[in-house]
């Protein structure tokens, strides 16, 4: 397993309620993110924006608004429209931990609109939006993704087996 770059900790929102989110970055800038909501465990992982895809994420994250140099570094462009990010290992990690806090605050929108139906919600939108190319779309469809990798606020039914000619 990577060594971690961060270990913190940050309050959230989940449907009106107030969680602690215990959020570890790796090396690879994967995070994940543990929290309790209703007596049940959550483990969200984010692994979109490690290693190669941590530079998608940066050039959607300054491209939604303007960020503070000294926390976040900064992104240029030259002539050929390449980008270079001028940005530290701490500032890369502030980032991260900013694009956690967002995906929270995206699972706490969803669960607020649509209550019970989080889980279904999660999995019409993954279907239906398949475009990255926003921060806002972005953030969504990682929250989605978490949603639904962990079955998140879902039904706990026990399923019978059914199968063909059964009856």
């Amino acid at each position: 397993m990577d060594a971690s770059l961060s270990t913190t900790t940050f309050k959230s929102r989940i449907m009106g309620t107030s969680v602690n989110v215990s959020l570890t970055i790796r090396n690879t800038y994967e995070a994940t993110m543990e929290f309790t909501l209703f007596g049940a465990a959550y483990t969200f992982t984010v692994t979109r924006w490690s290693r190669k895809g941590l530079s998608s994420f940066l050039l959607l994250f300054f491209a939604y608004k303007c960020r503070e140099e000294a926390d976040f570094g900064s992104l240029t462009v030259d002539d050929n429209g390449v980008p270079t990010f001028n940005m530290t290992t701490a500032q890369k990690v502030n980032a991260v931990i900013q694009g956690a806090k967002d995906v929270m605050a995206c699972v706490d929108e969803i669960g607020t609109r649509h209550q019970r139906s989080v889980l279904d919600y999660a999995v019409w939108y993954r279907e239906k939006h398949t475009c990255w190319d926003t921060y806002e779309n972005y953030i969504t469809m990682l929250a989605c993704n978490c949603i639904v990798h962990t079955d998140f606020l879902a039904p706990g039914v026990t399923w019978e087996l059914v199968t063909f000619g059964m009856a």
